[in-house]
């Protein structure tokens, strides 16, 4: 009796999908680690060794990070043997060096989060300096004042001017935006590891493969739709820090100074716009407010996104987007105008 065709059909059709999945399999027992979506995501701090302690605003305290050469993919760490130090200057605000920090005619204190404190780099690689050298150049006497604290959110942000408003002389405020300063998640909560698969899973190391790919997919997927759902900017939680940016606002104000924001892009999805409801919503709750602000959510788009990480497991800035942010910031401070000098007290 003559084999249908089907069956010779969905025969080869096995044997392929067999062979492909058996090449699967050797090289993933092969190369184990040449998967970058296997590295610990969900914190950025587990492959990092700190040396010594972090002494926040204490003036001309040192602090210093080693980076594992082996994730130097941009070949940033390596002169300094994969080591990175955060100085601050006389007011306790991140400098290049634990010593005065020269302040000129005009003075610009900055607040933000790790973006903004230029987590993983060296100072002189974030945009804040990059931004203050690029204004220098064109003859402005100016000092950024870097308070920038890693983690905070908005309210802690206002908290923090608070505390330094009457005592660091400043004529203006700079307050770098990362979205979860307004809507709560972590810096890595898009991209972050697969959920557990069971252990019969795991000792195939092809089915594992597989599986945490589609459990990542599915996981990214849902927490995007999280995080373009328009009921965000109806959240209590959203509603809190986008008043405490009012206040900072109306503060600043008070003080003889005018708040910038610039609202910093997420590091995901950069050629495909994935968040720009997400951007919308926060770009109309400033207008709503006529908070001045600078707009970056798109400074990097078409770039890869591991492009301008700080490493393959981080998804923080690396110098190559703080150079864009700057680049973009002093465009938009020369196409404006802007003068950094007091306004008047309300």
């Amino acid at each position: 009796m003559k084999t249908p065709n089907w069956a010779i059909n969905l025969s080869l059709l096995l044997a392929s999908f067999g062979l492909c999945f058996l090449i699967l399999e050797v090289v993933c027992r092969i190369f184990p680690g040449a998967e970058y979506n296997e590295y610990q995501l969900n914190n950025p701090y587990y492959y990092i060794e700190s040396i010594g302690n972090v002494e926040l605003y204490s003036p001309y305290s040192t602090y210093k990070e080693r980076v594992p050469l082996q994730f130097d993919h941009h070949f940033y760490y390596a002169p300094t043997d994969g080591i990175v130090c955060f100085y601050s200057n006389q007011f306790g605000a991140r400098w290049i060096e634990p010593v005065d920090q020269p302040l000129e005619a005009s003075s610009v204190l900055v607040l933000g989060d790790s973006f903004t404190y230029g987590h993983g780099l060296r100072y002189e690689d974030t945009f804040v300096y990059r931004l203050q050298r690029k204004l220098e150049e064109g003859s402005n006497r100016i000092s950024f004042l870097n308070f920038a604290k890693r983690g905070a959110d908005a309210e802690e942000i206002l908290n923090i001017y608070r505390q330094f408003k009457d005592t660091v002389p400043h004529h203006a405020v700079l307050y770098g935006l990362h979205i979860n300063d307004l809507v709560s998640f972590a810096t890595s909560y898009i991209i972050t590891n697969p959920l557990a698969v069971p252990w019969i899973v795991e000792r195939s190391k092809g089915f594992d493969f597989i599986a945490k790919r589609i459990d990542k997919l599915l996981i990214k997927s849902y927490r995007i739709k999280q995080l373009t759902d328009p009921s965000l900017f109806e959240e209590p939680n959203f509603i809190a820090e986008l008043n405490a940016l009012v206040m900072l606002n109306e503060a600043a104000n008070n003080n003889g100074a005018r708040l910038y924001v610039v609202v910093l892009p997420i590091l995901v999805d950069l050629k495909k716009d994935t968040f720009h409801p997400l951007y919308d919503g926060i770009r109309k709750a400033l207008d709503d407010h006529e908070i001045h602000y600078f707009d970056l959510t798109e400074s990097l788009n078409g770039f890869e996104d591991r492009e301008v990480w700080v490493l393959p497991f981080d998804q923080h800035p690396n110098q190559k987007a703080n150079k864009v942010f700057a680049d973009k910031l002093f465009e938009e401070f020369q196409r404006r105008g802007i003068i950094v000098n007091p306004v008047e007290r309300k």
